[in-house]
């Protein structure tokens, strides 16, 4: 580890003064939209690990590339829900128009509270003040004339061969049925805002296309018909579709963000009723959804049917034997028979409807879901899930606010479930001045709350035996420096699954951000999480608690030589202890240079990394850039190196390849993976190509 730290300085020393030099530039133009779409996403994706799925925000970002949200017709809602803007800096949109009036040029925004130059910059992409489209109407003839067509086709592949298709051809059901090849095809033809029809297809690695047990090709379809804004019709969707409402506590199925280095980044911004073409298979719904408004108030009502993967078992009794779900399966593999029994095992119906009433700075809702199931749903009896959700049917109704003072925006969300608890979140975002803002939440989830289809902020997974307060804190003491902070305290009642008694713990995180121009960012990073575990030891008859603690140091550093050449590195650290044990550490470097020139249709990006982790415990989580479209966190453990290299190539407008190669090298261990993924051999690559097309 030494070594690669030697190596890892020098190569950093030397690049200093390319730093230096560049902190006198000019401000260049704003970047292309698809730089900074994949800034945006790494952003948010940095304090993320494997187990997100940003699909749904790549393509949110790719809409807003498409259609600009107009800051001068946009309703509060919309420019809410594009996530680009806080409550304040709406609100201080709204003011200006309604004060002034429109804007005649987005460098207006530098005037108002909540907006610099980098902010404004960053957004450009997405936001517009001119209504281009303003003469052609919503007409079954204009959808027809002025739509557009996409359609992306994406495969890849593992070439070494893993344990799983390995197996002996005589007794397959012991591997992998299908081949290693993964696929991805999507069609979408849209109109504006207005319609969208999408079609989605799915084959994981291992999986079978078109053969015996998949004689449809893809494992997964998604699909959708979508209308949006034509009179009182705010939404209609038929097919798949995802629902965001109040801050998450009640019902919220689709993307959604947990604590980041964006301390005030706390509020959920509901959608309600947005159409899905991602590939995760739980979250979303299947069926038809309809959004009514006018003016103040709207109304939505939702019916979805749909089945999903789950752990089944068969109980007998001396009358009767009857099958009942253990646990809800959500990784959507059917590679194997195990697999493909599990497929689609419980079928689900869920019904409900929201209503909202709407004031300049005051927004209320209600929310009710009704979800029944075809089996009954029974876990695995464990001390610490004593009090998690059984049956067949479950009934949430809930009420969401948000009132804006001045500078203060109040938010929260209370729901009641049917089997008598009551949970709740509350949160304040305030911006105390130019240069400062704070935000606190408080949640309170008690320990038998049915948190299904509950998403809502929180420590925990669920939103269940958990209480906790949260303070963040975002200031800008000089011209070109940030700092962003928070500390989260949470306590969890009863047991959980690592701690068998009532146990607690902290987190907190800083972050300084120097950014003296347009051309280069550069931050420091700390992180600590501490909680309460069973020790490991046996000497005593049961598990006492005991902390642990992880701690986390990054620097980053991001600086553009010229319009077409960007270089980035990181160094970051992991410690791991957990009283009375030895502490482990992990350590990681990357080197990334990206070539993205305006006028030329070959564009680039490359990534070499060092790691060193004692084991997995103290992994580092990494994102990289990725094809359009996909992307990749990967998790890095062990000792070795990691490199990749992207290409893009513009054939002619409207047609694009991509082609990704990366591998992972490990100089201390002989077989990479476990189980049926386990590779013979010490690397593992991948190879990914895509085609997009749009017309």
């Amino acid at each position: 580890m030494n070594f690669f730290k030697t190596i890892i300085y020098a190569a950093l020393i030397c690049q200093l003064p390319i730093a230096n030099s560049l902190f006198a530039q000019v401000v260049p133009p704003p970047a292309s939209s698809d730089e900074t779409i994949e800034d945006k996403i790494e952003n948010i994706a940095s304090d993320a690990d494997e187990s997100v799925d940003l699909t749904q925000l790549t393509e949110q970002f790719e809409y807003l590339k498409e259609n600009p949200v107009n800051l001068n017709t946009s309703t509060r809602e919309e420019l809410e829900s594009t996530g680009l803007f806080t409550p304040q800096q709406v609100n201080a949109i709204i003011r200006h128009r309604d004060s002034t009036g429109y804007l005649m040029d987005v460098r207006e925004l530098q005037v108002l509270n909540g907006f610099d130059i980098p902010f404004i910059v960053s957004v450009l992409p997405y936001i517009t003040v001119y209504d281009l489209q303003k003469e052609i109407k919503s007409s079954i003839r204009n959808i027809a004339k002025y739509g557009r067509s996409r359609f992306i086709i994406r495969t890849t592949q593992v070439p070494q061969n893993s344990e799983g298709y390995k197996r002996n051809e005589e007794d397959a059901t012991e591997g992998y049925l299908g081949s290693p090849l993964k696929l991805y095809a999507q069609y979408r033809y849209s109109f504006r805002r207005n319609f969208s029809f999408n079609i989605t297809g799915e084959k994981d690695a291992g999986e079978q296309f078109f053969d015996s047990t998949q004689k449809k090709g893809f494992d997964f379809y998604s699909a959708h018909l979508a209308i949006r804004d034509i009179g009182m019709v705010k939404t209609f969707v038929l097919g798949d579709y995802a629902l965001q409402y109040g801050q998450g506590l009640t019902m919220w199925r689709g993307l959604y963000y947990g604590k980041s280095s964006d301390a005030n980044n706390i509020k959920r911004n509901a959608e309600g009723i947005r159409p899905y073409s991602s590939v995760n298979e739980q979250l979303f719904a299947r069926g038809v959804a309809v959004a009514l408004g006018k003016r103040n108030w709207s109304a939505d009502v939702f019916f979805s049917r749909k089945e999903f993967d789950a752990n089944a078992v068969l109980i007998s009794t001396p009358q009767s034997e009857e099958e009942i779900i253990t646990a809800f399966v959500d990784d959507g593999y059917h590679r194997t028979s195990l697999e493909l029994f599990k497929k689609n095992k419980i079928g689900e119906d869920l019904v409900g409807g929201n209503f909202s009433w709407r004031l300049p700075n005051f927004k209320i809702g209600a929310t009710i879901v009704n979800a029944s199931y075809t089996i009954p749903y029974i876990k695995t009896a464990q001390p610490y899930n004593a009090f998690d959700f059984t049956g067949d049917h479950l009934l949430k109704a809930g009420i969401d606010y948000s009132y804006l003072y001045r500078n203060l925006n109040f938010f929260g969300e209370v729901c009641y479930a049917d089997n008598g608890t009551v949970a709740m979140v509350n949160g304040l975002i305030s911006s105390l001045g130019n240069n400062i803002s704070m935000s606190v939440l408080n949640r309170r989830y008690p320990r038998s709350f049915n948190s299904l289809y509950s998403v809502a902020f929180g420590e925990a997974t669920r939103n269940q035996n958990e209480n906790g307060t949260y303070v963040g804190l975002v200031t800008k003491p000089f011209k070109h420096i940030t700092l962003s902070a928070y500390y989260d305290m949470f306590t969890f009642p009863c047991l959980t699954f690592l701690a068998d008694a009532p146990s607690k713990g902290f987190e907190y995180l800083w972050q300084v951000t120097y950014t003296p121009s347009r051309n280069v960012e550069l931050y420091v990073r700390g992180r600590q999480k501490t909680k309460e575990e069973n020790a490991r030891t046996e000497t005593f008859l049961t598990d006492y608690l005991v902390d642990n603690t992880r701690w986390n140091y990054r620097f980053n550093i991001s600086y553009k030589i010229s319009k077409a050449f960007t270089l980035k590195s990181r160094i970051e650290t992991a410690k791991v202890y957990k009283q009375g044990e030895e502490k482990e550490l992990g350590f990681l470097f990357y080197q990334d240079i990206i070539f993205k020139p305006l006028s030329f249709p070959i564009s680039f990006a490359a990534r070499y990394c060092i790691f060193d982790t004692d084991s997995y415990n103290s992994r580092i989580y990494t994102y990289e850039n990725d094809v359009v479209g996909s992307y990749s966190i990967p998790a890095f453990a062990d000792r070795g190196t990691r490199y990749y290299l992207m290409a893009r190539y513009t054939i002619k407008k409207g047609v694009d390849v991509w082609l990704r190669y990366a591998q992972t090298s490990y100089s201390n261990v002989s077989r990479v993976g476990s189980g049926l993924d386990e590779i013979a051999g010490n690397t593992k690559s991948e190879i990914k190509v895509q085609l997009r097309l749009q017309f």
